[in-house]
């Protein structure tokens, strides 16, 4: 047990300990056994193996990359075995499910750089003792998953304030339990060995980024290839020359459906129409190209920075230290110069979008400050006030307005508003009221058509659909209204 406790800390022991238990309680149940078979069978499917081979053998080459730097060494082997099954891994298949675009890297980078994420480090790195930590893992499972079912259902609100308050309260004492050995004992946390372990996450997250970005990238390509019939290597070669390593082309042509039903007759010719048609459409996109330069400009000073710096490191000759010296200033001009620009030319776009979407902008912080954590479903007042207002308001501006700057938006800022608009019909469709009669309706009126319509619905003593699909549909659409006003939130603030 000191040989664990030197290497693993009291909550790594506790965490290890518990899934033993739970992988062998599920062994001794034929549930278990049946679902550990059922995922073992999963993971040894060929496409799964070979991803998993390619993935182990990067990971090993990011490693000794700083292990050659001089950073990695062997105290920083459980961390690193650590990262791999419950960072990296669960990476990847975030990246197989979400990464269509560059913007799921450019999330998960802040994600990973999050404020959360250092104090979730700072606050482990001290721990209670073995048989409190024992204790306190299952328990705080077992909150967990309460919280979870309880965040389903307005009936259990009070039991999920109940797990808030716990988690409040274990927060509170875990933070002065970590005060408290800053005060008494700061060598344990101003270390070099520290640093190591606060740093790695972040190196080996951007070392990998490349292999999640070509696992995406194969991802999407193989959803599109699926669809080509007898192997036809021409339309492949075809679809590769167009969209090459651009996951925002790849996904435009896996999502055009003029492109697949082409592929899927077999149609070269005009299937190169609509790939040329493709590529003159997102041309056009201002809002993907406009900061292109200015990108261009940063990312070259600072690659010509770090030339010049490897330059004075790894030459002795004076002049040529001093060339790359000079070199060195007139770069970092450069950057600050590229950096301006970009702040320049970004406000300029800003301000643009923000006049140009004023009417959907203000619909969307109104929607979202009317947004309660559970929908109104058996108040049809406030459900008519607070949301279906909205929707069909929403719904006009979209069609009147936000449909006709696709061009002046991100692809991401497209897709969410897309994604709203998608969202809408269903709640229109189900209310069952046409956009030209929705506003000859009174809070009045609409309660008592409401009512019938819930009455008229097929219902047991437990459910009724009318009740069930306005649940889901307004839950989805709270969704992208959420969705929408942190991707919009620059341009309403």
């Amino acid at each position: 047990m000191q040989y664990l406790q030197e290497i693993f800390n009291n909550r790594e022991i506790a965490i290890g300990f518990w899934i033993i238990v739970l992988f062998v309680f599920l062994l001794l149940l034929k549930v278990g056994r049946s679902s550990l078979k059922n995922v073992l069978f999963c993971m040894l499917r060929k496409n799964i193996i070979i991803a998993f081979v390619i993935f182990i053998i990067y990971y090993c080459g990011a490693i000794y990359i700083l292990y050659r730097v001089g950073f990695w060494d062997l105290n920083l082997l459980k961390d690193t075995i650590f990262w791999f099954f419950f960072a990296e891994i669960p990476l990847l298949f975030q990246a197989l499910e979400k990464g269509k675009d560059k913007y799921f890297f450019i999330r998960t980078i802040k994600n990973n750089l999050a404020l959360i994420v250092i104090l979730e480090f700072l606050l482990n790195i001290w721990t209670f003792s073995l048989g409190i930590e024992l204790v306190i893992v299952p328990v705080f499972v077992v909150v967990g998953i309460i919280y979870a079912l309880a965040d389903r259902s307005k009936e259990y609100k009070s039991l999920k304030k109940a797990c808030d308050i716990i988690n409040y309260v274990f927060g509170l004492i875990v933070l002065g339990t970590f005060i408290g050995h800053v005060f008494n004992d700061s060598s344990e946390l101003f270390n070099l060995q520290t640093l190591q372990g606060f740093l790695f996450p972040i190196l080996i997250l951007f070392l990998n980024l490349p292999l999640i970005y070509g696992f995406s990238l194969y991802n999407l390509y193989e959803q599109i290839f699926v669809r080509v019939k007898n192997n036809k290597f021409k339309n492949k070669i075809n679809i590769i020359k167009f969209a090459r390593f651009s996951l925002p082309k790849v996904h435009a042509v896996r999502t055009d459906p003029d492109v697949i039903m082409k592929i899927i007759k077999q149609e070269d010719t005009d299937l190169k129409e609509d790939l040329e048609r493709i590529k003159k459409r997102l041309d056009f996109k201002i809002g993907d190209h406009y900061m292109k330069r200015s990108n261009f400009y940063i990312t070259s000073g600072i690659v010509l920075a770090g030339c010049f710096i490897s330059g004075i490191n790894f030459f002795n000759d004076q002049f040529i230290i001093h060339m790359c010296a000079f070199g060195l200033i007139l770069s970092i001009f450069f950057l600050v110069y590229s950096i301006g620009l970009r702040m320049r030319k970004n406000e300029e776009l800003n301000m643009v979008k923000k006049y140009a979407l004023i009417n959907f902008l203000y619909l969307i912080k109104k929607q979202y400050k009317n947004l309660e954590e559970f929908p109104p479903i058996d108040n049809p007042d406030k459900l008519f006030l607070y949301y279906l207002e909205t929707v069909y308001d929403l719904k006009e501006e979209y069609d009147k307005n936000v449909m006709l700057l696709e061009n002046l938006l991100t692809s991401f800022e497209w897709g969410v508003a897309s994604n709203l608009n998608n969202s809408l019909y269903p709640c229109i469709a189900e209310i069952g009221i046409a956009e030209k009669d929705f506003r000859d309706y009174s809070v009045a009126e609409f309660s008592e058509y409401y009512q019938n319509k819930r009455s008229e619905s097929q219902q047991t003593d437990d459910w009724n659909l009318f009740e069930m699909n306005m649940k889901k549909y307004i839950e989805k659409y709270s969704e992208n209204i959420e969705n929408c006003y942190l991707e919009f939130k620059r341009y309403i603030d």
